[in-house]
């Protein structure tokens, strides 16, 4: 499952490059629109559109005929059990739509995160570096070697019963520069992000199942190492001058695209 995420994640991240190349807001504006005709191309394939149709039509003539009789209890509550059957209906031929586009979206958010989420590490204030160890292995015999613009403030503290091991930092620079774990005679490294004007922040770097759900492009882990985590704070950005995460607006287009186009290229939804 890890060499399969680990495919996902390299695939992703070559999708993102030229949508980089627009800067933030045109980049993330254009790939939202792009991923609301993948997403409508992809319902119209996956699903059986006469009964898309069907059922949604159904549900609007129950929702009519509520308002049309609404002093009529019995009629109501039949037309209520209509809309509901139906609106079942509607979602059991959605769901094959809904399953495969899972994978992709949730690979896109995870890139994306990274990109219009997170704020960098602050400059001058201290953050923890947690490392998790596989099982066996020693947490007291890790070094810690920061590049320039980083400093340690605290010796690396082990915690055996969690197999993980701590040490406090602080970026004295806008820098984007590794730390290097050594362990065994083997050297891992992590980006830690401080410049505010980075293309991506670079919270996690984790192995195996973890690159599900681990945010940041760094390689897989694969050793003694199995995940490294630094703290980033969420930020909010600004689309058509009003503040917004940028998830609302990678939705929000996605949306319009997949709304305004489903009657060109032929697709119920």
């Amino acid at each position: 499952m890890g060499a399969i995420a680990a495919i996902f994640r390299s695939g992703m991240e070559a999708l993102m490059v030229p949508f980089d190349l627009l800067g933030p807001f045109w980049g993330l504006t254009l790939l939202s629109l792009l991923s609301g005709v993948g997403m409508l191309w992809v319902v119209g394939k996956t699903t059986p559109q006469k009964l898309v149709e069907r059922a949604r039509n159904r549900m609007d003539s129950a929702v009519y005929e509520i308002r049309l009789f609404i002093d009529s209890p019995k009629r109501v509550g039949i037309s209520l059990g209509r809309l509901m059957s139906n609106s079942l209906l509607y979602i059991a031929t959605m769901l094959p739509a809904f399953l495969i586009l899972a994978v992709p979206l949730a690979f896109m958010y995870l890139s994306l995160e990274v990109r219009y989420g997170l704020e960098a590490i602050p400059l001058n204030k201290p953050f923890v570096v947690s490392v998790e160890l596989a099982d066996g292995v020693d947490g007291r015999k890790l070094a810690f070697t920061p590049e320039a613009g980083l400093e340690l403030t605290s010796p690396p503290l082990y915690v055996k019963s969690e197999q993980a091991v701590y040490i406090r930092a602080v970026a004295t620079k806008p820098v984007s520069s590794d730390l290097h774990l050594d362990l065994g005679g083997r050297t891992e490294t992590k980006r830690i992000v401080a410049d505010p004007n980075a293309e991506q922040m670079a919270p996690d770097r984790a192995s195996g199942i973890d690159l599900f759900t681990s945010y940041g492009s760094e390689r897989p882990l694969d050793g003694d190492i199995t995940a490294i985590s630094v703290p980033h704070e969420t930020k909010d950005g600004r689309y058509l001058g009003i503040n917004m995460p940028w998830w609302i607006w990678w939705l929000l287009l996605m949306m319009i695209a997949a709304f305004g186009l489903r009657k060109r290229m032929g697709v119920t939804l």
